[in-house]
Formats: structure tokens, C-alpha cells, sequence
């Protein structure tokens, strides 16, 4: 079973090391902190362990947008993404709801497809060839 819990700050340093699973480095460590010290996080377990979490914040036209949703490699496909967002979106702060992905994340793409999310529009620039789509969801 998956459970998610808001991120303490002593959950910094596993979080951490998640991320870096995934993009190489820890150079989001100050940013996940801040997230944490904001209570914008939340992590999700799986049998006790640390397999992922999800961040957000209300600066992106005073709306609810999750800036990072993370899991572990070794736990994907295990429904931990789609337990996050669901989570994200119970705690919503605002009526409205966005995030984004990469055109080259399908998988991403589909998972907010099926949490039923709709593309809001695209940002071109932001990464050389891989223009970035936004998703929108009415919470209330």
C-alpha cells in the first residue's frame, strides 16, 4: 500500500537522493527544501519506504501548479505518480490545478490524461526540441 505524508525536513536528505536517481546531481536539493519548508511536499511510501514525492506551490497566477512529481526508478508503475497527484489534488489550496511535462515524457503526458487533466497550451524554449505542455484541472 502507498501512503503519503507532508515532507518534513528530515526527510530532506532521502528526497535528495531520490532526485538525483533521477537527474544525476543534487542541484535541486535547496529548491525541494524550500518546498518542504513550505509544506508544498509530500512524500509517498511504500512498505515503510521512501518511493517518491510530488511539490507544488501557488505562484503561477495565483493557481496551484506541481512543479515536480518524482519517483524512485525501482518503484515505478506502481500507481505512486497517479497516488501523489491525487494527493496534490485533495490538498489543493486553489480552484484550479496546473502542471506541466516535457512533449517527450508520453508517459507523464498520459498519466495526467487519465487523472483527467486537459493541455492547457505549450511553452516552446524552455528545452532545445522538447517544448513543454501545460495541463489544467478544475478542482472546484
Amino acid at each position: 500500500m502507498i501512503f503519503v505524508t507532508k515532507a518534513t525536513i528530515s526527510d530532506l536528505p532521502m528526497l535528495t537522493k531520490i532526485d538525483s536517481k533521477i537527474i544525476g546531481n543534487e542541484s535541486r536539493k535547496s529548491k525541494i527544501e524550500k518546498y518542504i519548508k513550505h509544506e508544498q511536499c509530500y512524500v509517498a511510501s511504500h512498505n515503510g519506504t521512501f518511493v517518491g514525492f510530488a511539490c507544488y506551490d501557488t505562484t503561477f497566477f495565483e493557481c496551484c501548479f506541481i512543479q515536480l512529481v518524482i519517483v524512485d526508478p525501482e518503484f515505478r508503475r506502481l500507481g505512486i505518480a497517479k497516488t501523489l497527484l491525487s494527493y496534490i489534488e485533495e490538498q489543493c489550496p486553489t480552484p484550479k490545478l496546473f502542471t506541466s511535462t516535457n512533449e517527450s515524457n508520453t508517459i507523464m503526458q498520459q498519466l495526467c490524461l487519465s487523472q483527467g487533466f486537459v493541455k492547457s497550451g505549450v511553452i516552446e524554449n524552455l528545452d532545445d526540441g522538447d517544448p513543454e505542455w501545460v495541463y489544467f484541472k478544475q478542482i472546484r
